[in-house]
């Protein structure tokens, strides 16, 4: 089993927050659809539940193809988990600019 890795990046509050709502996403279309997580890890080529709960909380150490696997299974555009960061990454960094001043 390959060691995991915790970049730096894991701790700014945006890509936690990301990850997060990512996974929430995740959950919601789950549960819309009536699966369990172990029928999502089926789906998903028999991923344990254990999985499935991780990447519905946002862990940063979930593998990126599992995620990128789930938004294809839920058909959920890779692009909709990023709506409201796009916004929020724009307001900050004009919030810092504006600071600068």
């Amino acid at each position: 089993m390959p060691k995991s890795v915790e970049a730096q990046t894991y701790h700014i509050r945006q890509v936690r927050d990301a990850l997060s709502e990512t996974g929430e996403l995740i959950e919601a279309t789950r549960k819309e659809r009536g699966w369990s997580q172990s029928e999502l890890g089926k789906r998903l080529g028999g991923i344990d539940r254990r999985h499935i709960s991780a990447l519905e909380k946002g862990d940063a150490n979930t593998d990126f193809g599992l995620v990128v696997s789930a938004l294809w299974i839920l058909d959920i555009p890779v692009l909709e988990t990023l709506k409201t960061h796009r916004g929020a990454h724009a307001r900050s960094r004009t919030k810092v600019v504006d600071n600068d001043f």
